[in-house]
C-alpha cells in the first residue's frame, strides 16, 4: 500500500519545510511539493494527498490580482476544507488559510520581526496540535500582515493582542509564527533581508544571538508538533 501523500505549497526558496520535514517522513508520509513561483497550478488533484501545508511567502495574499496562484491556492484550500482533509498553514499559510474560510488579511498595525513570547489559549490544553506547547512558546515572527478570522474559527495563541494560531473545524490548523524555523533558515533571512528589518529596527546581532539561544528547544517543540499532524494525516487516510 502506498504511503499517504502530503502536498507542500512552498512560495519561496527561503521557507521550505526545514524543522516540520523529519517527524513527516519519520512517520511514513510522502512529501510532494508545489513550487508556486514555478508553476501556477497545484500538482495533481487533491484527491491524490491525505494533508496540505502551506508555508510562508515573501508575496501577500493581498497581491492576488497580480498573482495568479494566490487565487489558484485558495481554491485548493477551500476544497480541502470542504472535504476536512489536514490542512496546515505557516505564517503566509495561516493568512491564506483565513483567507479561503471566509475570513481576510490586512496590513498588521506593528511589524513582527524576530522572537517573541507566544501565549497559549486554554483551549490549546486539548487540541491535538498545540497542546505540544508549553503556556508560553517562544517563537520566531516574520510578517508584516495579519488576519481576521472567520466566526467558526477558535483562537489558539495569542503575542501582543495578535492572533498567532488557531483551528478551523476539526482538521486544519495555522501558526502566524514559523513554527519550522531553525538557524540556518534565520540567518539566511538576515542576509536576505537585511535591509528590510534594519529599517523596522531590528538589531541583526541580536537576533542571531537570540536564535542561538533558543533554536534547539524551539526544534523539540517543531518536532512534535508536526509529528502531532502527522498522526492526523495518517488517521485521515485509513477512513
Amino acid at each position: 500500500m502506498p504511503s499517504p501523500r502530503v502536498l507542500v505549497i512552498q512560495h519561496d526558496l527561503d521557507d521550505a519545510l526545514n524543522d516540520l520535514a523529519n517527524p513527516l517522513v519519520d512517520a511514513g508520509l510522502t512529501i510532494d511539493t508545489w513550487c508556486t513561483w514555478q508553476d501556477p497550478a497545484p500538482p495533481g488533484a487533491l484527491e491524490e494527498f491525505s494533508g496540505v501545508i502551506s508555508m510562508g511567502a515573501v508575496t501577500s495574499v493581498l497581491d492576488v490580482d497580480s498573482k495568479p496562484w494566490i487565487a489558484n491556492e485558495i481554491a485548493l484550500l477551500q476544497e480541502a476544507l470542504a472535504q476536512s482533509i489536514p490542512i496546515l498553514g505557516v505564517c503566509f499559510g495561516s493568512q491564506i488559510l483565513a483567507t479561503a474560510a471566509g475570513g481576510s488579511v490586512r496590513k498588521g498595525e506593528v511589524v513582527e520581526i524576530g522572537w517573541c513570547d507566544v501565549t497559549m489559549t486554554p483551549d490549546a490544553k486539548t487540541d491535538l496540535l498545540f497542546k505540544v506547547f508549553s503556556p508560553i512558546f517562544v517563537g520566531m515572527q516574520f510578517h508584516y500582515d495579519t488576519f481576521d478570522l472567520p466566526e467558526n474559527a477558535k483562537v489558539l495563541a495569542t503575542a501582543q493582542g495578535m492572533i498567532q494560531g488557531y483551528r478551523i473545524g476539526p482538521n486544519a490548523w495555522a501558526t502566524q509564527f514559523h513554527i519550522e524555523a531553525n538557524p540556518s533558515i534565520v540567518y539566511g533571512w538576515l542576509g536576505t533581508y537585511r535591509s528590510e528589518i534594519d529599517a523596522q529596527g531590528v538589531n541583526i546581532d541580536s537576533l542571531r544571538s537570540t536564535t542561538e539561544q533558543y533554536w534547539r528547544k524551539h526544534r523539540e517543540i517543531s518536532t512534535n508538533f508536526g509529528a502531532a499532524f502527522a498522526q492526523v494525516v495518517l488517521t485521515y487516510s485509513t477512513k
